[in-house]
């Protein structure tokens, strides 16, 4: 459910002193690019430099050798190197064709030439011609006192659509829930619309085009700011409102499951990795398949949940600012106290390491957010839901756990009018066919949305449609 991730700030500063040429190319593998700079002075002397955001490599020199076509070039430093195949042995060509070679193994990757850095690409985000409308808004909510950005996607050719709003999950997220590139609402957006789906997404408070504060925000300010997109779309002309539905994913699915029990003018709801049991019980289940996933032997997976479950105890029962990090630190000894030097070297607790767990655990629970979440129990809202939905997780999800999230929905949907849910094997958190299916997979892997929960997500849509 929770993920973390991590901003990069990437430049490449362009040589532009008298006598020098700079040449650009960019390839992909995955969700990594690769950026060749090739820069020639006046006496014809060149040099090659590799730079990747994603591997945080900037302006590596490489040492080149050329071998007929092909040319040849090295980064001992770093034991990367590339061989592309040219004309002559030169790189004068507009794409160059290569295998880039680390750690991990060889990866075909295909270079054109480019002015600068490009975003990442995946083959299924939207591209060309489409079949539907994209409207960027802006709007103001009273209420919140906060102005919103937004996409509002549109399908062409009917004016009656059911219409979908758009959760993220949890941390700060722009309107099209990208990570590592990958624009997961957009993906989404595109394919509902292909099928007379209208969506509404926007960007989470503090980032893109909305205002507010972020950080101090729980789930049900995330409520409000749902209403407030409504209350928008409600006030539009020309668009069709009468069936509205809500789409979350893992926390934006919590977000859903509060809004449809108090809002009685949502028709239908989906729940993409959504968490049916409670903030503690998501929190134990979370970390041990986070823990197994990283192959750590099941008697170590055991004594960390055994101090894990110790800590977010801690918070339940003393969530008060100003002395829950020494309830923490107690909490820690306390656990410490019996275990010995071998156990506590192994899991990163000795010579007084413990204090950085206690300092980073710390600066999480205290937040707002943390202290809601944690509080959460499905039994408060999913019993008052009476209009249909759908529970979908993936098997491999270590973030959402399926099988348990899942049996939360169904015993306590007993309301709702049309119930269905699914488990896709070999899918993960965000519905990525994968091989480790690690939380740090999740950001390789080229696919953004696997096209069978796409496609099941709007049939279900347009069936509970129909039979409006």
């Amino acid at each position: 459910m929770l993920k973390v991730k991590q901003l990069v700030v990437f430049s490449i500063f362009c040589i532009s002193a008298f006598g020098h040429s700079q040449q650009l190319w960019q390839g992909q593998y995955n969700s990594k690019r690769l950026l060749l700079e090739k820069v020639t002075i006046s006496d014809g002397s060149d040099s090659i430099f590799l730079s990747s955001p994603e591997h945080m490599y900037k302006k590596l020199p490489l040492q080149q050798e050329k071998k007929g076509d092909s040319l040849f070039l090295v980064n001992q430093n770093y034991n990367i190197s590339l061989t592309i195949k040219t004309i002559l042995g030169d790189l004068s060509q507009d794409s160059l064709v290569a295998n880039y070679i680390d750690y991990t193994g060889i990866h075909p990757v295909n270079f054109i030439k480019t002015d600068s850095l490009q975003p990442l690409i995946f083959p299924q985000h939207p591209k060309g011609k489409l079949p539907y409308i994209n409207k960027e808004v802006t709007f103001y909510s009273e209420k919140t006192d906060i102005t919103y950005g937004g996409t509002l996607v549109l399908p062409k050719h009917t004016n009656h659509y059911p219409l979908v709003f758009l959760l993220n999950g949890s941390g700060q997220q722009d309107r099209n829930y990208t990570y590592a590139g990958h624009q997961f609402f957009t993906v989404l957006a595109d394919a509902l619309a292909k099928k007379g789906i209208a969506s509404f997404r926007m960007d989470d408070r503090g980032i893109g085009e909305t205002t507010g504060d972020f950080e101090n925000a729980t789930i049900e300010d995330f409520v409000l700011d749902l209403e407030a997109a409504k209350s928008f779309i409600k006030s539009q002309e020309n668009i069709d409102h009468s069936f509205m539905g809500i789409i979350g994913h893992s926390e934006g699915g919590v977000v859903a499951s509060i809004a449809a029990s108090k809002d009685k003018e949502f028709k239908f709801m989906l729940s993409l990795s959504g968490v049916g049991v409670t903030g503690l019980k998501i929190l134990d289940l979370q970390n041990t398949a986070i823990l197994k996933s990283m192959n750590i032997e099941d008697s170590l997976v055991d004594h960390y949940m055994e101090l894990y479950n110790s800590l977010f105890k801690t918070v339940y029962n003393h969530h008060e600012a100003d002395n829950l990090k020494l309830k923490l630190e107690q909490a820690v000894n306390n656990w410490m106290q019996d275990k010995d030097g071998d156990l506590l070297q192994s899991m990163g607790l000795a010579d007084g390491r413990e204090k950085n767990l206690i300092y980073r655990f710390h600066k999480e629970a205290k937040k707002d957010a943390y202290q809601y979440m944690i509080r959460y129990n499905p039994k408060e809202y999913l019993p008052k839901i009476e209009i249909p939905v759908m529970v979908l997780n993936g098997a491999e999800d270590v973030q959402v756990p399926a099988e348990e999230n899942i049996a939360g929905f169904r015993k306590y949907l007993s309301k709702s009018t049309n119930f269905a849910s699914k488990i896709y094997p070999n899918l993960n958190h965000m519905y990525q066919h994968c091989h480790s299916c690690t939380t740090s997979e999740q950001s390789e892997l080229e696919e953004v949305f696997a096209p069978e929960v796409l496609a099941d997500i709007t049939k279900w849509i347009l069936s509970v449609y129909q039979t409006k």
